[in-house]
């Protein structure tokens, strides 16, 4: 059926969380490197850390004593987004890198008003407005369920998923499909998943050939 000329195009994602409750999945990995590539061809692209560890900050170039402020900061409201972002090597390609203290977090908003969406109002906030400022948000999410990768499910239009070829990646994606389901009926509406990213796909073994078959046969 072809829509009407009076009917809209869907706005695309612009926001996306690179998220899986499971870690060791190349979720970081998948973030630099998408970051990078979109940054190639032309987009204007911010990479958002949010996972406490730092990998994604490391792998950006930026060193421990240059990260803060940054996500822990802007999430808690104490610094705005100017001062929170890093310029990288790479043009068209800016970061907001994550310190260790960011694992605090958790316990720091659990006090806050509207704690969930914290994310969400401070990057739609005057002054900040990230959405016209980058084509592309992409948020490095740990691999956790707190507060603080609740925040990003808040703030994004949707997820990317990546799944490692191993023998129980359709039951952790499942768990993560449960998670959005409930994110999207109680406080993001737009939140889906946009895409699973198949990662440390070995083609000789014949495992690694059946779990793809699978998630592609399942999404």
């Amino acid at each position: 059926m072809t829509p009407s000329s009076s009917e809209s195009a869907p706005t695309p994602p612009q926001i996306f969380a690179i998220a899986n409750q499971k870690g060791g999945v190349g979720k970081t990995t998948t973030a630099i490197n998408l970051a990078t590539a979109l940054a190639a061809v032309g987009e204007k692209v911010l990479l958002i850390d949010l996972d406490p560890q730092g990998n994604a900050s490391t792998g950006l170039g930026i060193a421990r004593n240059e990260r803060s402020p940054g996500s822990y900061e802007f999430l808690l409201g104490l610094n705005p987004l100017d001062a929170s972002v890093r310029p990288t090597q790479i043009p068209g390609l800016d970061v907001m890198p994550a310190a260790g203290h960011l694992a605090g977090a958790e316990i720091e908003l659990i006090d806050l008003d509207r704690r969930e969406h914290r994310l969400a109002e401070a990057l739609a906030a005057p002054g900040n407005d990230a959405r016209r400022r980058w084509t592309i948000v992409l948020i490095d999410c740990p691999p956790s369920l707190g507060l603080v990768p609740l925040n990003a499910s808040v703030a994004v239009d949707a997820g990317l998923v990546p799944l490692q070829a191993e023998f129980l990646a359709l039951e952790g994606i499942g768990a993560l499909g449960n998670t959005i389901d409930r994110v999207k009926k109680r406080l993001n509406p737009r939140l889906h998943i946009f895409g699973v990213v198949l990662t440390m796909v070995d083609r000789r073994m014949t495992l690694s050939q059946q779990v793809v078959a699978d998630v592609r046969a399942h999404y």
